[in-house]
């Protein structure tokens, strides 16, 4: 099996903010949200780091419904606020929330689960002006590359390319995902050796939606 993984990105958040929000969302959900001292194999274990353009979260391995998450952090904060999800390490994605509707989304491999029509496939293209107009000092044109679909030039190429010359990670490689996070400035809490970076938080939730 390989990686999931799932984390909302709140544009211009704050992290004491941020915490109170999802405390909140917890609260609604039936849950609970209490800071220890966790690491990322413990069970419930949410990371929460604030960097240059955000506060960036991490949630537990057994929480599914990143997106509902999501949507309720643009409404509480009103900021615009992303869910990001990795999926079994095959590709990354994301859905774009502003005041609790989804005004943009990308899948680089919209025919993964099944077979879309044009207009389905035009859904998940993304659209880096959308992003670009609720980021303060990003341009279209230094996230534009990432929004492209995983074709088979991709997956059957020798040759691996990158978006940026400065990125770290390739076209087909589902952490990309980390690259394009870091043109937006938000922080990816994890370090190298797997350890949390952020603050850490026991959160349980009741909430089964699907994400």
């Amino acid at each position: 099996m390989g990686l999931f993984l799932a984390m909302s990105g709140i544009i211009e958040g704050n992290e004491d903010s941020v915490v109170d929000a999802l405390r909140a969302f917890a609260e609604v959900n039936q849950g609970s949200f209490e800071q220890t001292e966790l690491t990322t194999e413990d069970d419930g274990c949410l990371v929460v780091s604030e960097g240059i353009g955000g506060v960036t979260v991490l949630y537990p391995n057994d929480f599914f419904d990143w997106d509902s998450a999501a949507h309720f952090l643009s409404q509480r904060l009103g900021k615009p606020v992303f869910s990001f999800h990795i999926h079994d390490g095959d590709l990354w994605m994301y859905s774009l929330y502003e005041n609790g509707e989804q005004v943009d989304q990308f899948n680089p491999v919209p025919d993964y689960w099944q077979e879309l029509d044009k207009d389905a496939r035009r859904f998940w293209q993304g659209h880096a002006l959308e992003i670009a107009k609720r980021v303060p000092g990003l341009l279209p044109e230094q996230i534009s590359k990432y929004l492209v679909q995983w074709g088979n030039d991709v997956f059957e190429s020798s040759e691996r390319k990158k978006a940026y010359p400065s990125d770290k990670y390739y076209y087909g490689d589902d952490w990309q995902l980390l690259d394009f996070m870091k043109k937006l400035g938000l922080d990816y809490p994890v370090d190298d050796r797997g350890a949390p970076h952020g603050v850490t938080y026991r959160f349980e939730c009741s909430s089964d939606g699907a994400g």
